[in-house]
């Protein structure tokens, strides 16, 4: 791995993020919108919704929209991501994702990500840490450019997204990787 690769932690919600890229995905059963994907269609008054009905995106795996915030999102871009049907989705394909997203990313030369959870339910997030710290350093092991990804969850989840990810970075090895609480969200241990 060449570039840093920090992961931070926060409770702040997607669309209250600085960021290069705001990045949110949906299943293509999901009506309607969960999570990220929601909150930033809420902020653009529905235009993501429209988008989905008109059929410009379906929400099958590696389909992707980038869009222009302007002022809806403090993320000038929001790249809504499809995620396929819900029922299959598993670590394999929550590693995929993570992987399929950092590295548009990383080709849009994005390295401040913001990112609301890929397809995992909130309180299922330790159980895919590894899967996601794989598809982070998949993505990124090629990369000049540093990463600091800012990871929404809820608060009350902070404390132990947090030991299994460091649980997850230590195991795969991974230098130069951090975890931390943003922070904001710090002193929850």
């Amino acid at each position: 791995m060449k570039a840093a690769i920090e992961v931070l932690l926060t409770s702040r919600p997607l669309e209250r993020i600085e960021s290069d890229i705001a990045v949110a995905g949906f299943f293509a059963d999901d009506r309607p919108l969960r999570s990220g994907a929601a909150r930033a269609d809420w902020r653009l008054c529905g235009g993501l919704s429209r988008r989905i009905e008109s059929g410009d995106l379906s929400g099958k795996s590696g389909e992707a929209l980038l869009i222009g915030c302007g002022r809806a999102l403090r993320s000038p871009r929001l790249m809504l991501l499809g995620l396929g049907d819900r029922h299959g989705f598993d670590q394999m394909r929550a590693a995929d994702e993570m992987r399929t997203a950092l590295e548009r990313c990383r080709d849009l030369q994005c390295t401040r990500v913001a990112m609301s959870p890929l397809g995992i339910a909130l309180d299922d997030l330790p159980r895919h840490a590894t899967a996601l710290v794989e598809g982070i350093r998949e993505a990124w092991h090629e990369a000049d450019a540093s990463l600091q990804l800012r990871f929404c969850i809820p608060r009350a989840e902070i404390p132990g997204v947090l030991k299994a990810f460091e649980t997850a970075r230590r195991a795969a090895g991974l230098e130069p990787f951090t975890v931390a609480a943003a922070e904001a969200d710090r002193g929850l241990r």
